[in-house]
């Protein structure tokens, strides 16, 4: 089961480095986590409300963490995981 996880973000990673899809941005990182992983702050400031089901990773996600941000995604970069987020602002 981690080599079909690992297959699809990786599909997605690449996905979401194709210039194509210009609502992602990579080089930003994680400045601050809720204890719960409900909340993520980005360096730049940004909020993101992250989904219920994702919550159990993000909650583990370190500063300084790497991270690509999407229109209604978060990937963690270091860890290749990929959770559903909505930003706040």
């Amino acid at each position: 089961m981690n080599n079909c996880k690992a297959i699809i973000v990786g599909a997605f990673l690449l996905t979401v480095s194709s210039p194509a899809l210009a609502s992602c941005e990579d080089g930003h990182w994680v400045k601050s986590v809720s204890s719960d992983g409900a909340v993520v702050i980005l360096e730049d400031g940004s909020v993101w409300e992250i989904d219920e089901i994702d919550r159990i990773d993000t909650r583990l996600w370190l500063p300084t963490t790497n991270i690509t941000a999407c229109d209604d995604k978060l990937i963690n970069t270091d860890d290749k995981e990929v959770v559903d987020a909505k930003r706040l602002r």
